[in-house]
């Protein structure tokens, strides 16, 4: 039947794809040291004395002076001390004297308001709220700055500042401008990047220039702007005025104390090192050392962290396996094989405990979740009124007690009604696992072992995941029957039909068994799940479209090894349409877990149909965006609250079927990049403007390290 199918349904997918990988750039894209940006709070905890920062600037020598609601002090390199009589001249901001103020008021009038002023050489600007001015001796004059053919004439002037190049900058609610000769200026408003405009100070320094708003920070270093906004980077969004010391680190004064934003030099390989030593301080659960987000009783304080499950722990571990498996190719680390070895345990640990006790489930079935018995009962929580109200907004939702039995040992609960995305996971991580560590046969047979019971199960059950109530599970069901005839599933029919082809493919691929090949084959030809995952994912994202980006995530791990994996090339021409197709909406997050999967699948190739040739090589963009958002990837984890909401650079989404208006990105159409928005889980939502966060959560750096690591594996990044 396989044949007969590839002549008639595919006959509009045949083609074949070039196997000689073109470029037009080199790779890998060397990296190397760069500034990363950190944020240290400063309040009365280190000496301040008050939190009510109302100035800041530097005395005579250089150190950093704050004036505060009960008094003045001085930063001596790790503390606040208090100023005494005897300190150096502190200046907090350039005033003009009696005689030029009088001077002025001729031009700009008796009741000028004077905002602020900066002197370069001797001449002087004056930020106002009737304009902008400049002054030399008696000679003053206002200033209408003109870019081509465009011409300001600013009013409610807020600040004016001199670069270290002697530019002349100035930040009004009309917008940002700096002078290049006499008749000609840079200008900037929303269109152009500037994040906000409601300004109230502006400093100067090495690094480019700082403005403070009423809402946030704006950084400009060539040529880019950059908005801090929350508590990753502000202990106020208010910012009252600011001071760039020599390295170009800006202390910023707020009403809860002082923000000091830095620049730490770091490469990418030490990222990952600090990441992977974050993990081992806040996040391993268990004695097994699942890898879960920590909850923090006090807000901010990583010394209160605790970790726990989550609904979704198989994809998580499993994505953290996948992500130490490519890490231990690329470095030989002794302590990576570690990592993967145990991760590898743990996962396999998930389709283990779910036999025997009180309610077992059929062999190779996989727990979400489990947590020790000696931990507080789960199940109250998830009793029946619970899934009476689930089931009530959700037909399909899966009415089942106990959610977490116990085991045969009595020592685990663990937790049932498993998905597609614990299994999109445990194979993700298993298929890497097998690659890229595993040498002796009996490593590579324990994950056999593991990969043969799940996907038994699978197959003996008509391709579904059969929970201890001999039922299917809400989630995981992928026989045609529902995939292909059911009208309840039409939106999971793409992503579930390449779901389970992923893991057929894996399992032919470890364990050699031509079974799994034959399942697969029916599947994708007789069964046309091909040609379902053509259309997938259920929502494309971006503009005007109803993403879903978890579904996201679990298609681009899918493509990964379902691509790399195949030979043949009618299905290899259906399947690179999909990934190149969905791609092309992935590329406005500049998400490197996408990019760096969709380089290492499509590189080099070409895909030939009926209508001629399409090039799925990437751009060097796709490469290049992928290391600039993890360079951007913060250090600072935690789930801090945010908000991009009132940028004037910002583009709405259009509301979509099921989406929110509460969602945008940049004015290009990108997202915002990854330090400047609250998302750094791939499967969470890029383009959400506001997170309500409380810093009560510290995440895990694994999205970082699975990224990394796999542009490092497949030559895309040089360290």
């Amino acid at each position: 039947m396989h044949s007969i199918f590839f002549t008639t349904a595919l006959l509009l997918a045949s083609g074949g794809v070039d196997q000689n990988p073109k470029t037009d750039y080199e790779l890998p894209i060397a990296t190397g040291a760069f500034k990363q940006q950190v944020h240290r709070a400063y309040t009365t905890d280190q000496g301040l004395p008050d939190n009510d920062v109302r100035r800041i600037g530097r005395d005579v020598h250089g150190a950093i002076v704050v004036e505060t609601a009960k008094g003045t002090a001085v930063f001596d390199g790790d503390r606040w001390r208090p100023r005494t009589k005897e300190s150096p001249v502190a200046v907090y901001r350039t005033e003009l004297d009696k005689r030029q103020i009088s001077r002025l008021k001729k031009l700009a009038g008796d009741c000028v308001q004077i905002r602020s002023v900066a002197e370069n050489k001797g001449e002087w600007a004056v930020a106002a709220d009737t304009g902008l001015y400049i002054g030399k001796s008696a000679d003053w004059q206002m200033l209408l700055p003109r870019k081509g053919s465009e011409r300001w004439a600013p009013v409610d002037v807020r600040a004016v500042a001199y670069d270290t190049s002697g530019n002349l900058w100035f930040a009004s609610p009309q917008g940002v401008g700096y002078r290049v000769t006499d008749e000609e200026w840079h200008l900037f408003t929303g269109d152009d990047g500037l994040p906000y405009n409601d300004f109230t100070c502006m400093a100067p320094g090495p690094e480019g220039i700082w403005f403070g708003t009423t809402n946030g920070a704006i950084h400009y270093c060539d040529g880019s702007w950059m908005f801090r906004q929350g508590r990753r980077w502000l202990l106020d969004n208010h910012v009252r005025d600011i001071a760039v010391d020599d390295s170009g680190s800006a202390w910023i004064a707020t009403t809860h104390g002082v923000s000091c934003i830095a620049f730490q030099p770091i490469t990418l390989d030490a990222k990952a090192t600090f990441y992977e030593e974050e993990i081992e301080k806040y996040h391993r659960r268990t004695a097994f050392g699942y890898v879960n987000p920590a909850e923090l009783s006090v807000s901010g304080d990583k010394s209160t962290a605790v970790p726990v499950y989550t609904d979704n722990d198989g994809h998580f571990m499993g994505l953290y396996l996948g992500a130490v498996s490519l890490g231990y190719s690329v470095t030989g680390s002794e302590k990576l094989k570690k990592d993967a070895d145990n991760a590898f345990r743990a996962l396999a640990f998930l389709s283990e405990v779910p036999q025997g006790g009180s309610h077992p489930a059929p062999k190779g079935f996989i727990a979400r979740a489990v947590l020790p018995t000696s931990e507080p009962d789960p199940n109250p929580q998830y009793d029946l009124a619970y899934d009476l109200r689930r089931n009530a907004v959700d037909a399909l939702w899966k009415i089942i007690q106990p959610r977490w039995p116990v085991d045969e040992s009595g020592e685990w609960y663990w937790k049932n009604d498993s998905s597609s995305d614990e299994l999109d996971g445990h194979f993700f991580g298993y298929a890497i696992y097998y690659d890229r560590v595993c040498e002796t046969e009996a490593e590579k047979d324990a994950v056999r072992k593991v990969v043969r019971r799940i996907i038994e199960h699978i197959l003996a059950h008509g391709y579904n995941l059969v929970d201890h109530d001999g039922q299917p599970t809400r989630w995981a069901r992928f026989s045609p029957d529902d995939l292909n005839r059911n009208e309840a599933w039409c939106d999971e029919r793409g992503l579930n039909s390449f779901s389970i082809l992923t893991y057929l493919s894996i399992a032919h691929h470890i364990t050699g068994d031509q079974k799994y090949r034959e399942a697969y084959l029916e599947l994708a030809l007789d069964h046309g799940y091909g040609m379902n995952g053509m259309t997938q994912p259920k929502c494309l994202p971006g503009p005007n479209s109803a993403g879903h980006q978890p579904d996201d995530n679990m298609a681009f791990m899918n493509y990964y090894h379902l691509i790399r994996y195949e030979t043949d090339p009618k299905l290899l021409s259906m399947y690179y349409h999909a990934i190149h197709v969905h791609w092309q909406y992935e590329r406005l997050e500049r998400n490197p877990f996408t990019n760096f999967v969709y380089a290492a699948c499509c590189l080099g190739k070409v895909r030939t149909d009926h209508w001629g040739d399409t090039d799925l090589s990437p751009p060097k963009s796709c490469i290049e965006d992928g290391i600039d958002t993890l360079k951007r990837f913060p250090l600072d984890l935690i789930d801090w609250p945010m908000s991009n909401a009132h940028r004037i650079d910002m583009k709405p989404l259009g509301k979509g079927l099921g989406q929110s208006s509460s969602l945008g990105g940049r004015h290009d159409g990108q997202v915002f990049p990854v330090d400047e928005r609250h998302e750094i889980y791939w499967g969470l939502d890029p383009w959400a403007l506001t997170c309500n966060g409380n810093g009560k959560r510290l995440r895990e750096g694994v999205p970082y390290l699975l990224a990394y690591y796999m542009g490092r594996a497949h030559g895309f990044i040089g360290e």
